[in-house]
């Protein structure tokens, strides 16, 4: 919340400001630890920029914050001042809110990895797991630099998948408005044809004007039924079992299916990596890595992986023996088991997959763009011609 506040400062200067503090008696205590003696305190209503950060923070936000932590820590920062200072800041609420909480466990001696599952902070369990191993060995702040490093990972990939189909959305998008709007406001201009000489008109021509009218004359139902669709498109698509399931459909196609797959593998091989070098034993690491893949085949074998290592097994030999992944990574990881740098070749693996996923992210959109040209075009050459048909056969009948 927002205070108006009044005060006199060390040298009795008057001063007048606003703070954002959670509550009265907080904005008191920060008020007086500046030195000033605070004499008027109400509070003030947001502006709009500040009502729109009530909300949950965003992934950004919560990155940048944890970026911001784990340097503090890096520079020889005390652990209860770190949580302390960020609380005080200009970050979201919600984080600022996080922050004080964690501090306040933590000066009551409670360790940080439980005030960290504890603040309801949205970051995945391998983070949990890496502060824990990182406060069992005392290289905290080495371990949270992988977690976020790890995250940072994730989010990235997430973004250029999210960005690399933000073209062909567009160029499909406008397609289909371009074929909404002939049908429903140029098509219809031939209906008075229609009605007078429909019977000398190819089928053709007939559906295709008949279909235009009709959507012109109905346009609000239809808007209406677009607009309900959308909705329920939007509500469905939120459901976690409906995402995955669109994921693994689409893993399934020739070439994207290709570059998810391999995005995912990268990811579970520089979250395995960051786990390791965090201290996390190896049969642990191998499930939370398992469980951060969300194409569900995939997730089922890289499980099966971990159970066969648990067994005994070699995590090169569970790996071919289940297809997990291609032959440099196979060699790759049996190389990492040889010569004990498993996290470093995982994390040269992951990268390696990054590398490829782009080229075949490159090479799908190559495709999806003519492919959506040549259908576009086809769909509007059929009503063009359905047109033309119509206007020579009217020509060909008898005055």
């Amino acid at each position: 919340m927002l205070y108006s506040y009044e005060a006199v400062d060390a040298a009795g200067a008057k001063i007048t400001g606003a703070i954002e503090e959670s509550g009265e008696r907080e904005a008191l205590r920060r008020l007086s630890a500046s030195g000033l003696t605070v004499f008027s305190l109400s509070p003030q209503r947001d502006a709009w920029w500040m009502r729109r950060r009530r909300g949950k923070a965003g992934n950004r936000e919560l990155q940048l914050v944890l970026q911001e932590f784990t340097t503090l820590l890096e520079a020889g920062v005390a652990l209860a001042t770190a949580l302390s200072s960020l609380a005080r800041s200009s970050h979201h609420p919600a984080l600022t809110g996080a922050f004080s909480s964690m501090e306040k466990q933590v000066r009551r001696g409670e360790s940080f990895s439980s005030a960290l599952r504890a603040s309801g902070l949205d970051v995945p369990e391998y983070v949990h797991q890496l502060v824990h191993a990182g406060e069992a060995t005392g290289r905290l702040a080495e371990s949270l630099r992988g977690g976020v490093e790890q995250y940072e990972y994730d989010q990235r990939i997430q973004a250029e998948i999210r960005g690399a189909l933000i073209y062909p959305s567009v160029l499909v998008g406008s397609g289909f408005a371009a074929v909404g709007i002939i049908f429903m406001w140029v098509v219809p201009r031939f209906g008075g044809m229609l009605s007078q000489h429909g019977d000398q008109m190819p089928a053709m021509s007939r559906w295709t004007i008949a279909t235009g009218v009709w959507l012109s004359e109905h346009a609000g139902l239809v808007g209406l039924v677009l607009l309900i669709m959308a909705l329920g498109i939007r509500a469905v698509a939120r459901h976690p079992a409906v995402r995955e399931s669109a994921q693994e459909n689409a893993a399934r196609l020739p070439v994207l299916g290709e570059w998810l797959v391999e995005a995912e593998v990268g990811r579970w091989a520089s979250t395995l990596s960051a786990l390791l070098v965090g201290k996390v034993e190896l049969i642990r690491a191998l499930g939370l890595a398992a469980g951060s893949v969300r194409l569900g085949f995939l997730r089922t074998r890289l499980t099966r992986v971990a159970q066969a290592v648990k067994g005994g097994t070699s995590l090169s030999a569970a790996l071919r023996e289940h297809r997990a992944l291609n032959p440099t990574g196979y060699d790759l990881v049996s190389v990492g088991e040889a010569s004990g740098e498993l996290p470093k070749l995982l994390a040269a693996l992951a990268r390696l997959y990054e590398t490829t996923g782009r080229d075949r992210m490159k090479r799908a959109l190559q495709l999806i763009e003519p492919l959506a040209i040549i259908v576009i075009g086809a769909v509007i050459g059929t009503i063009v011609t359905a047109i033309i048909l119509a206007i020579t056969s009217v020509n060909d009948v008898p005055l």
